[in-house]
């Protein structure tokens, strides 16, 4: 864990090494810590074990495993129908993130060096990327030309959530012990972590915790049990609104199929929800309805070699509103979903290096499939990891290769 950096001593930095190398460290400033519950420990994980759980933390996804397929690029492209725009997304083993134009295109590319690959990137107006990067897993913030603004060192993992005042949610793991789970042997928690837009980590909440310190938490766990493994928790994806003037934030836990919604104010779990998905990911809130990747819920239940599907799901009911899936449809890992204005879905089929826009009523009007291929083994499609549609009119003029996406 990183030592506190007492006040004094920033200030002194700042005084003589100037604003810009400040803008560059200051995400080192320490987390807020937090009293441990008893039967918790923090001290006596010995630093061997330590560093075994983020080796596990950081193992992350493959970077292929599907055959690369003859045809790449755009295969499919319904101007009337699809929704016109640009596409940013995130691939395996490649720390680089890319945005093409509905022809597949690319128009702009970030990249930096200092990690395996990135799990997510969200795009600011300015051009500036937000990066969760893993291998070794922290968040960075790049420029449109890729200069690296600020790191924050942290194990970030998987996604983050952008705030209109600039400050951002993302996801961390820190080594625990709990004397009930596992034996006492170390595990992984998850916690949600405020930052600030200079990267300065201002909040966090520790998601076990936060299930044990409610009743509908402590319920919730003992009906859907912990898994026998170190990372307990494997939260992937998170979504922040507002409640009645509280900051909530939307959860999908993937190794107990379970959506959760946490409130950071109180910091407890106030609502859980299991279904027929299993092992699932990108967790949204679309209209009031809960939209989501199921990667096994199919599989599980048909007993099938592998089927994925997205669901729409009216949380007050539990009734299915919409859903896609196909008997070739699968990715056991990654995956996500995007609603588009339209009322599209952007989906990405993660192991296939595959995304494509279906309607609600599922026909594909775009598809892409990745035209890269693992470095090691180049028989093999290179994954991508997330996928996101920027609209139209979002401001491109950073952007290299920038044209009109509503071109005929």
């Amino acid at each position: 864990m990183k030592r506190a950096i007492p006040l004094v001593i920033a200030v002194c930095v700042i005084a003589v090494l100037g604003a810009e190398v400040v803008r560059l460290r200051r995400q080192q400033a320490p987390p807020q810590r937090y009293e441990l519950p008893t039967g918790m420990h923090r001290g006596g994980i010995s630093p061997e074990v330590e560093r075994e759980l983020q080796r596990i933390a950081t193992l992350g996804y493959v970077a292929g495993s599907e055959p690369a397929p003859s045809a790449t690029g755009v295969l499919t492209h319904d101007r009337d129908a699809a929704f016109p725009g640009y596409t940013l997304y995130t691939c395996g083993e490649r720390p680089e993130a890319f945005l093409i134009d509905m022809e597949g295109e690319i128009v702009h590319s970030w990249t930096s060096p200092g990690a395996g690959y990135w799990e997510r990137a969200r795009v600011l107006p300015n051009g500036d990327l937000l990066v969760v990067a893993a291998n070794p897993p922290h968040m960075i913030k790049l420029s449109s030309e890729s200069e690296l603004l600020w790191r924050y060192g942290e194990a970030a993992h998987h996604d983050l959530y952008v705030m209109p005042d600039g400050s951002m949610y993302t996801l961390l793991q820190e080594p625990v012990t709990r004397d009930h789970i596992m034996d006492g042997e170390p595990v992984l928690d998850d916690h949600i972590v405020r930052l600030d837009p200079t990267g300065l980590e201002v909040e966090r909440v520790s998601l076990l915790e936060a299930f044990e310190r409610s009743e509908k938490g402590v319920e919730w766990l003992a009906d859907h049990p912990l898994p026998d493994e170190a990372d307990i928790f494997h939260t992937n994806s998170i979504e922040v609104f507002k409640r009645g003037g509280q900051t909530r934030v939307l959860l999908s836990v993937r190794h107990i199929h379970t959506i959760a919604i946490l409130d950071m104010g109180t910091q407890e779990i106030v609502s859980a929800m299991d279904g027929p998905w299993n092992k699932q990911h990108e967790a949204q809130f679309v209209g009031g309805n809960l939209l989501l990747f199921d990667n096994l819920g199919l599989t599980k239940s048909l007993g099938s070699d592998g089927q994925s599907q997205v669901l729409e799901i009216d949380p007050r009911t539990r009734k299915l509103v919409w859903s896609y899936t196909h008997k070739d449809f699968f990715t056991h890992t990654a995956g996500c979903q995007q609603r588009l204005p339209n009322g599209n879905t952007l989906i990405v089929e993660s192991i296939k290096g595959r995304m494509f826009e279906v309607t609600p009523d599922n026909r594909i009007v775009w598809e892409y499939v990745n035209p890269l291929v693992v470095a090691s083994e180049p028989d093999l499609v290179l994954a991508i990891l997330r996928a996101e549609r920027l609209p139209p009119d979002y401001p491109m003029g950073w952007a290299s290769g920038y044209r009109d996406p509503t071109r005929g």
